[in-house]
């Protein structure tokens, strides 16, 4: 029996180990989801400082520089988007990754908890049986 109760915690251990990963995996993309958001707004922030204010006098080169680099500031701007999109995608996936995983482990401390009491409840069986006998051996040889 406690060798039944041996493989299962190994293989729980091996579920465990598994949670871990996934979990320091969730960390990693999660901080990843940051970065994106942060480089999103520092994007969104630079796209407004970059404007001729009216009345200004601004030669046709200039204005059309401004343009370009405008043009190429929303182009990474809907870039950076996309990766922020994305790694919110990841990272509910990673989630309910980890859930299963999780769950797993409990399902392998339930079987463990269930077997150990099982094993339990047979040694106490065992041991009153043996109590039983003797007392019914020392009863017998009173008489």
């Amino acid at each position: 029996m406690l060798k039944r109760v041996k493989v299962v915690e190994s293989w729980r251990d091996q579920q465990q180990k598994m949670f871990d990963e996934l979990q320091q995996q969730f960390t990693e993309m999660n901080q990843q989801k940051i970065a994106h958001e942060q480089r999103l707004e520092l994007l969104e922030s630079l796209s407004g400082q970059y404007s001729v204010a009216s009345g200004s006098e601004a030669s046709a080169l200039l204005l059309k520089g401004i343009g370009r680099f405008r043009h190429q500031l929303d182009n990474l701007t809907n870039l950076q988007r996309q990766e922020l999109a994305l790694s919110e995608v990841e990272l509910r996936s990673m989630n309910s990754r980890l859930v299963e995983q999780h769950c797993q482990v409990k399902k392998g401390d339930k079987i463990i908890d269930k077997r150990m009491a099982q094993y339990q409840l047979k040694q106490a069986r065992q041991e009153q049986k043996i109590l039983d006998e003797l007392s019914m051996n020392r009863f017998f040889h009173r008489r």
